[in-house]
């Protein structure tokens, strides 16, 4: 050991270090941790545009209004077949509420609310 500038120094020796990764199970690991992420994400925005088409549609009835729901893509072979999910509203004059035949809402309702939530993206 020796002193330079009246500090102490001494020979430093680099520890070796070992990681061993199994790749492949790392990538598994991965997966379906985003797939987990994007479902949870995918799903809370299709609850929260579901509950928004229900406040905006026009309501006489309130057929149309309680005709809205979801569907998540259902899973193959163990995994979801892309992250999708479906809003549906099968009562059959939703379009014509949507194309503006109710004063209670504007023409294209539908498009604006899931533009607004980030579903669709404007062309």
């Amino acid at each position: 050991m020796g002193i330079i500038n009246g500090n102490h120094f001494g020979i430093i020796k680099m520890a070796k270090l070992k990681i061993k990764v199994d790749f492949e199970k790392e990538m598994q690991r991965v997966t379906r941790e985003v797939e987990k992420k994007a479902t949870t994400e995918i799903l809370a925005k299709m609850i929260y545009a579901t509950d928004t088409l229900k406040q905006v549609t026009p309501v006489d009835t309130g057929r149309a209004r309680q005709g809205w729901f979801f569907i998540k893509t259902p899973k193959i072979f163990g995994r979801f077949f892309g992250t999708e999910g479906f809003i549906i509203n099968n009562v059959p004059y939703i379009k014509q509420l949507n194309d503006g035949h109710s004063k209670q809402a504007p023409r294209y309702f539908i498009e604006q609310v899931l533009t607004r939530i980030g579903i669709l993206t404007p062309m």
